[in-house]
């Protein structure tokens, strides 16, 4: 015997309104935009409708691609105030990001069990209405976008203060990535010279062993030791001390040399700093690598004055 399965058009109009308001509602919450319930309700009452004219007329267009993005974007242009078209293309990318998420997890409840979720044409259907089971994968979402959406935004605003630099030490060229560090505020206070804080290793190469000697047993907190180090006659005045202050630990000492020249690459070309110090950190300043160097702001605002 064949089993026929009925579906109500009303029920499965229902269905996909309530499904698109959650997922334009946490579109919503994840971009912060306080936009008004109405408006999310009329964009989801067009996605519905849109799913029922997609089971009912046998159409090829209504299966296109450019007919589903054409049906987002006008979603969009209804559920939320168009400000400006950068604003705009952001949500739209958060919008299929959530999408995306939405329908892994709905792939996923079909796999587990067909008792929740079918799929036809394209079009997932509710068999029952697990309430319970909506609002914690609504709410399981609105966390893992939000998250994600945190970290590729902090991602892009520290990738927009990152600079190339080049270092000129001893007859060696060390190219860097630096970031434009604000809350840094070191200055040599001998010259009063602005101070850039760069990794140890990046230019270990060009350093005398003595220095190296002090990074590679960990003496690098040893001011007695360093200050004898340095004061003699082949390091003075190539090298001094640079007083710097963390949290936790005061009357703290980063060695500092100075160099041939330090270039900053500006709008697409490079320019010469002047009177720069570079201080020598034992650490990574990174943990994912982005950058090697933390530029004192006076580097680049006397760059941009010029």
């Amino acid at each position: 015997m064949v089993s026929i399965e009925y579906r109500y058009l009303d029920v499965i109009w229902l269905d996909n309104l309530i499904m698109n308001y959650i997922l334009l509602w946490t579109v919503s919450k994840v971009s912060r935009d306080e936009t008004p319930i109405w408006r999310l309700w009329i964009a989801s009452f067009i996605g519905a409708i849109y799913v029922v004219l997609l089971i009912t007329i046998d159409s090829n267009i209504l299966n296109y691609t450019i007919t589903k993005i054409a049906l987002s974007i006008c979603m969009l242009l209804i559920g939320y105030r168009y400000t400006s078209l950068t604003r705009f293309f952001r949500l739209i990318g958060l919008f299929y990001v959530t999408t995306f998420i939405f329908g892994g997890a709905a792939f996923g409840l079909y796999y587990f069990t067909e008792d929740i979720i079918t799929i036809r044409k394209g079009v997932f259907y509710l068999r029952n209405f697990p309430f319970k089971a909506i609002f914690v994968s609504s709410v399981t979402v609105i966390v893992l976008v939000r998250v994600l959406w945190l970290k590729i935004r902090n991602r892009r605003l520290t990738t927009s203060f990152i600079y190339n630099l080049e270092i000129r030490y001893e007859g060696m060229n060390f190219i860097l990535k630096g970031l434009l560090d604000t809350g840094n505020s070191l200055y040599d206070p001998i010259t009063q010279s602005p101070v850039i804080i760069v990794e140890y290793s990046k230019i270990e190469k060009a350093l005398p062993m003595e220095i190296r000697d002090i990074f590679l047993y960990n003496r690098e907190h040893d001011i007695d030791y360093i200050a004898k180090t340095i004061a003699e006659p082949q390091f003075d005045p190539k090298y001094r001390l640079i007083p710097y202050y963390t949290v936790g630990r005061s009357g703290s000492f980063l060695i500092g040399l100075r160099p041939s020249k330090v270039l900053i690459s500006l709008d697409g070309s490079w320019h010469e700093t002047d009177k720069t110090i570079v201080a020598l950190y034992a650490k990574e300043l990174s943990k994912d690598g982005q950058y090697q160097a933390l530029i004192h702001p006076e580097m680049v605002s006397g760059l941009t004055a010029t």
